[in-house]
C-alpha cells in the first residue's frame, strides 16, 4: 500500500492532529499533552502523490503506520509505541504538582 493524501489525513484524524495550512502543504502536528511529539506534511496538490515518509516522521514502522490507517492501532497504542522506544515519557504529558509546605 502506498501512503497517499487519504491515508495521511486518516492518520491525522486518528491521532487527533492539529492541522496547520500552508501554501503547498498542510502540517499535521501530533501532541501529547502540550508537547509536540511528531509532525508530518500532507501534500495538497495531488491526492495520488506519495506520502511514504510518514512512518519515519511518526517514529513507527511502515506496518504500524498502516495499522493506524486500517484501525488495529489507536491513539493510545501509538503513544505506547513511542514510550517503548524512549520517545515519550509521562513528563511530556503533565508536570508534577509542586508540593506545598505548611509553614
Amino acid at each position: 500500500m502506498v501512503f497517499t493524501q487519504r491515508e495521511a489525513r486518516a492518520i491525522a484524524v486518528k491521532l487527533q492532529a492539529e492541522i496547520k495550512t500552508g501554501k503547498k502543504h498542510d502540517q499535521a502536528i501530533i501532541r501529547y499533552g502540550s508537547h509536540v511529539v511528531a509532525r508530518y506534511g500532507i501534500r495538497r496538490g495531488s491526492q495520488a502523490a506519495g506520502h511514504d515518509y510518514i512512518p519515519r516522521q511518526l517514529y513507527v514502522s511502515r506496518q504500524q503506520a498502516l495499522d493506524l490507517v486500517q484501525c488495529p492501532l489507536d491513539r493510545d497504542g501509538y503513544f505506547a509505541i513511542l514510550r517503548e522506544h524512549g520517545r515519550l515519557s509521562e513528563e511530556n504529558h503533565t508536570q508534577p504538582e509542586k508540593s506545598q509546605k505548611n509553614s
